[in-house]
């Protein structure tokens, strides 16, 4: 009866398959950011510098930027499945080198920020593949609940990773190195899961192998595409300014926790805190079927992401940061999982893997040259008016944009777009 109950509230786990692809998200996205966790304080305890945490950070996150084209196009032309499969043993094998380094007392700063380029690389090819099989696993009215789930998958596991992750960093001396042992145990699981998923693509769906190292090209097609739909470019550019000025704050968190009190421990817990606040409201929105209710989930959740970081920047003591980190994640996670559920519902399937590689390229890369930036000036400024300053900002442009913008008005209002589709651009599924 429970049982029932859970698929009525939570539709898209009637799918079978898409449950194993949640698994395969939660333990993915556990070790992307037990990975960052660990990375960075071991960074931070090599050189006491935010500079070198930002640095180590973008290096982790700019292959979604400049390999996340590459991977959108193969993903529209090969095995989604297997794709992601590859990718995530590569990961696995990165972070048992980082790890092997780590505790055998060999590494120095050059060994992470190649490894974490690396690592990067993985996740660049596995997410874009993974986000593209979501519309074939579950019906289009489960979309928006599958979409959410991705959602708790990717910012609740930070319950998961970080969580596990600082027991290890307080409990051991050599806690640091262990993580990325953790790290390589989760992406082996996931890739597990992705092995056990029934669905394979038709040979409809799967374009001809023609010219299928050209990746210019249909790149550009679909940049264009994104363009020229002027949904997915209001979109897609408030996900940029809001995973720039909102979400890039992970190379500040060392320096802030040292700062505030309790070193490591302190830093854990802020990214259990935003873990545990986008669990709890992520789950809530997958609930959510009603469209207009998604404009007011935008409302929120747009205005609470700049108020998380004023309440991170003012925090003087573990408990007020730890708050903050609860309510970052609060706001963050359900303003991404409803951007990216309108953009899957509007883009068609010949477009989805190039698509969710630009979404994914546009989010990752504002993170990880913000937080380049972030930790370079941060050695100067500090890092309080670096959580500060861009959350006025991003304040100021949410709620000017919902002002005198008449598409983000319209669509804060009623959770939908005012806005026709982009008809004139199609391409054949073998381009």
């Amino acid at each position: 009866m429970k049982g029932l109950l859970v698929l009525t509230k939570f539709p898209c786990l009637q799918s079978p398959d898409f449950r194993k692809l949640f698994y395969n998200y939660v333990l993915t996205s556990a070790a992307a950011w037990a990975s960052l966790l660990g990375r960075g304080w071991l960074i931070f305890e090599l050189t006491g510098s935010s500079s070198a945490v930002g640095l180590v950070t973008f290096g982790g996150m700019a292959p979604m930027l400049f390999l996340g084209p590459v991977a959108g196009t193969f993903a529209d032309r090969f095995d989604r499945r297997k794709m992601a499969m590859v990718a995530a043993l590569f990961g696995a094998f990165v972070s048992f080198m980082l790890g092997f380094l780590t505790l055998a007392g060999s590494v120095v700063m050059w060994h992470v920020v190649v490894l974490a380029i690396l690592q990067g690389t993985a996740m660049a090819a596995v997410t874009p593949a993974s986000e593209a099989i979501i519309p074939s696993l579950v019906p289009r009215e489960h979309l928006l609940s599958a979409v959410s789930f991705r959602g708790i998958a990717r910012h609740g596991s930070k319950v998961i990773g970080p969580f596990i992750g600082g027991i290890l960093m307080a409990l051991l001396d050599d806690g640091t190195g262990w993580v990325f042992v953790l790290t390589a145990l989760f992406f082996l699981m996931a890739t597990f899961q992705l092995y056990r998923i029934q669905w394979r693509p038709s040979s409809t769906l799967l374009p001809s192998t023609e010219s299928i190292f050209n990746v210019i090209s249909p790149m550009a097609a679909a940049a264009k595409y994104a363009y020229v739909d002027k949904r997915l470019l209001l979109v897609l550019s408030l996900i940029g300014v809001h995973c720039g000025f909102t979400m890039a704050y992970d190379a500040l968190l060392p320096g802030l926790s040292d700062e505030i009190g309790s070193g490591s421990s302190t830093f854990a817990a802020i990214s259990v805190g935003v873990g545990f606040g986008a669990l709890i409201t992520t789950l809530a929105v997958s609930t959510i079927s009603d469209e207009s209710a998604r404009g007011r989930i935008l409302i929120v959740s747009g205005l609470g992401s700049g108020i998380s970081l004023l309440v991170i920047g003012f925090a003087t003591n573990p408990l007020v940061a730890i708050f903050g980190g609860f309510l970052s994640g609060a706001t963050e996670a359900p303003y991404m999982a409803v951007s990216a559920t309108l953009i899957q519902q509007v883009v068609p399937d010949e477009y989805r893997g190039r698509i969710m590689a630009v979404y994914i390229m546009i989010a990752a890369g504002f993170m990880a040259f913000m937080n380049l930036g972030f930790g370079l000036v941060a050695d100067f400024t500090g890092e309080r008016i670096l959580f500060i300053l861009p959350s006025v900002l991003w304040l100021v442009i949410f709620v000017l944009g919902g002002v005198f913008s008449p598409a983000l008005r319209h669509l804060l209002r009623t959770g939908s777009f005012r806005i026709e589709p982009a008809t004139e651009l199609k391409e054949p599924v073998s381009s």
